[in-house]
C-alpha cells in the first residue's frame, strides 16, 4: 500500500457525500493498464487492420493466445464500481500526456524537461495504485479493521457501546447477542460504504494522490536493454527492494528501494536517487520481466512475434529468478 491509511474517516465520508452527486454515466470496461502504455508494445499483423499485442496467459502458458488490440486487454469491468467517470477524468489527465512523453523516451529527451520528468512518476503512481494489488490489500484492511472495532466494541469498549445502545434504545443491553447486533449497527454506515465500492472509490483518489507525493522527490532512471526486451503484466507498477541474494516486491513505496514501470519493449521506468538513461544487463532484462511474470493476475504482454514465449513459460513453472530468491510481501 502506499501508506496505511484509515479505511474510513470524516474526509472519506464527506468526499463520498460529495461524489454521491455525480450524474455522469459510469464506465464500465476500466483499463488497469493504461491503452496508451500497451500500445507502446502494439505492432501490426499481417492480414490484420490496426496494432495488436500479444497476450499470454499465465494458467496456460503453452496455449497460444490470439493477438489483440490494446483496447481489448488490461481492461476489468467496474473495477471502481461506485461513481466511476470522475476517477477516470483523473486518469485520462495523466494519460492524455503520455503520447508525447514515451515519444520524448524514445528520442532521449525525456530528462530534459521537468515536466515531461514528473508525468513519468504520475505514470508510475497511477499504474502503482490503480491496480489489481491495491484492490486486494484495500479489501483485507478494511476486513481486519472491522474485525478489531467489532472486537473492541464487545470487549474493552463495552460500556462505550452500551452507553450507544442506551441514547438509541433507552435499553441496557447487557448480552453479549444483543451488544454484538448494536456494534453492527454502529459500524453500518462504515461496512456500506466498503459494500458499494464507495470506500474504495475515495481511497483509491487519495492514494493515488499521495503516492504522486511520495514520487514527487524521487529520479527516473530509464533502462534500457543491451539485449532483449521487456515485457508487461496485468499488474505492471512494482515495488522492488533488494536485501543481498533477496529480491522482493509489493511492499509500500517507503520501504522499496524502487518502483517499476516497462513502458515499451525497449524501456523501463525505475525511480532512485538520480534521473539518467541507463543500459540494463541481459541479466537485469530476465530479472525484471520475471518480476512482471511473478506478480502478473493472469496475464503478460509481447509485442506480436517476440521470442519472449518459452521464457515465459519457464518462469511460470519455476516462478523464481535463476539465481535468486524472489518473495512477495503482501
Amino acid at each position: 500500500m502506499v501508506a496505511q491509511l484509515p479505511p474510513a474517516g470524516r474526509d472519506d465520508i464527506t468526499r463520498i457525500a460529495e461524489l454521491a452527486a455525480e450524474t455522469d454515466a459510469p464506465v464500465k470496461r476500466q483499463h488497469v493498464v493504461s491503452q496508451v502504455l500497451l500500445s507502446q508494445f502494439a505492432t501490426p499483423i499481417r492480414h490484420t487492420a490496426g496494432r495488436h499485442v500479444q497476450p499470454h496467459d499465465l494458467r496456460n502458458p503453452r496455449r497460444a493466445s490470439k493477438a489483440r488490440t490494446p483496447r481489448g486487454v488490461g481492461w476489468i469491468e467496474d473495477f471502481v464500481p461506485y461513481v466511476s467517470a470522475s476517477i477516470e477524468q483523473t486518469w485520462n489527465e495523466v494519460e492524455q500526456h503520455l503520447p508525447e512523453t514515451f515519444a520524448a523516451v524514445a528520442t532521449g529527451t525525456a530528462l530534459d524537461d521537468p515536466d515531461t520528468l514528473a508525468r513519468l512518476r504520475d505514470v508510475i503512481a497511477l499504474h502503482w495504485v490503480r491496480s489489481q494489488h491495491y484492490r486486494d490489500m484495500h479489501k483485507v484492511i478494511f476486513r481486519a479493521f472491522y474485525q478489531e472495532h467489532f472486537s473492541r466494541f464487545l470487549n474493552e469498549d463495552q460500556a462505550l457501546l452500551q452507553l450507544a445502545a442506551w441514547e438509541k434504545t433507552g435499553l441496557l443491553v447487557t448480552g453479549r447477542e444483543g451488544l454484538a447486533l448494536h456494534a453492527e449497527r454502529l459500524l453500518a454506515p462504515m461496512a456500506d460504504a466498503y459494500e458499494s465500492g464507495a470506500l474504495f472509490r475515495v481511497r483509491i483518489e487519495a492514494s493515488f494522490s499521495k503516492a504522486r507525493a511520495l514520487l514527487s522527490d524521487h529520479g527516473v532512471q530509464i533502462l534500457h536493454p543491451e539485449q532483449g526486451e521487456f515485457l508487461i503484466g496485468d499488474t505492471p507498477a512494482l515495488t522492488m527492494r533488494r536485501d543481498g541474494p533477496m529480491v522482493s516486491y509489493n511492499m509500500a513505496i517507503g520501504d522499496a528501494h524502487s518502483v517499476i514501470l516497462p513502458i515499451s519493449p525497449k524501456y523501463v521506468l525505475a525511480t532512485g536517487p538520480t534521473s539518467e538513461y541507463a543500459q540494463a544487463s541481459p541479466a537485469v532484462v530476465d530479472e525484471l520481466n520475471t518480476l512482471q511474470i511473478c506478480a502478473a493476475r493472469r496475464y503478460v504482454y509481447t509485442r506480436p512475434g517476440s521470442a519472449l514465449r518459452s521464457f515465459i513459460t519457464r518462469q511460470v513453472r519455476e516462478r523464481r529468478p535463476p539465481n535468486e530468491q524472489l518473495t512477495r510481501t503482501a
